[in-house]
């Protein structure tokens, strides 16, 4: 089975934001948008595409009143739910998550519409914001790289943030499922490797972050090992988080594994249709 997801958020004038996820698995395409209030970051329009596929429905398009008047921000997690509450399917769903996780990551580059003197203000508001969330922000002592010095003058003005994720799973010779995931976007680059038996134990997991903004963050990929043994089939994202050391791990590593569980799901209901 393979997965894959394209998030991105760009200027459309001085006072709007599009942010949108396309996806496309082995089974469905997708795709979630939002025009967001560029200073508020207060959604002002939200619609899913249904697009159509050789033998599948026809394309559509359902726009998602509810979500009208929501923050697209952190904290937001509760009117987003109810917003969504007329969209059944969970994949669906997470697509407005990822949006609003990209237009979180774009907010570096909105700095003085969100009300920051400059990028430097901005970089210190985070740390005191998102103090103790990750290995990053829990390890401020250590880190030789500020947020603000990493991004240094790549400053823009039209295309804030892309990202990309992937998912492929397939089966080996002795019957192991092998899920490997990957995410690069523009500030980060993280892929993983999960092995599991026919049981859906994890016989082996492996993280590596290869972009990040310090050399802290790649700690991180060391509680890969505490999901050994571990049948993780059904496992609920704040059990996997804990397993990932939590405010002590990445949270994209802890994304991208999210993914790889979700992925393994998807195939196995799959065949099970298929049988």
């Amino acid at each position: 089975m393979q997965r894959i997801w394209h998030s991105s958020v760009v200027r459309e004038d001085e006072h709007y934001l599009i942010a949108k996820t396309s996806y496309l698995d082995s089974l469905m395409e997708r795709m979630a948008a939002m025009r967001v209030n560029s200073a508020d970051l207060v959604i002002e329009r939200a619609w899913l595409e249904r697009l159509g596929r050789p033998g599948d429905m026809a394309e559509s398009r359902e726009y998602v009143e509810e979500l009208k008047g929501v923050e697209a921000y952190l904290g937001s997690s509760s009117g987003l739910r109810t917003g969504l509450q007329g969209i059944n399917n969970e994949a669906e769903r997470s697509l407005f998550n990822d949006t609003v996780i990209a237009i979180v990551q774009a907010e570096t580059f909105l700095f003085r519409e969100r009300g920051y003197s400059d990028a430097a203000a901005y970089s210190r508001a985070w740390e005191e914001f998102y103090a103790g969330s990750c290995r990053y922000y829990s390890n401020l002592d250590r880190v030789k790289t500020t947020w603000g010095a990493y991004i240094g003058n790549s400053g823009r003005e039209i295309n804030l943030f892309d990202r990309g994720k992937s998912q492929q799973l397939y089966r080996d010779d002795d019957d192991n499922y092998i899920i490997n995931g990957s995410l690069i976007d523009s500030f980060h680059q993280v892929n993983t490797r999960l092995e599991l038996n026919k049981d859906m134990v994890v016989i082996a997991a492996h993280g590596h972050l290869l972009r990040v903004p310090d050399a802290v963050c790649r700690e991180s990929a060391l509680q890969m090992q505490n999901l050994k043994g571990r049948f993780i089939k059904g496992i609920a994202k704040k059990e996997l988080a804990g397993l990932l050391g939590a405010g002590q791990g990445c949270v994209h590593l802890i994304d991208l594994v999210y993914d790889s569980v979700k992925t393994l799901e998807l195939y196995l209901h799959q065949e099970k249709i298929l049988d």
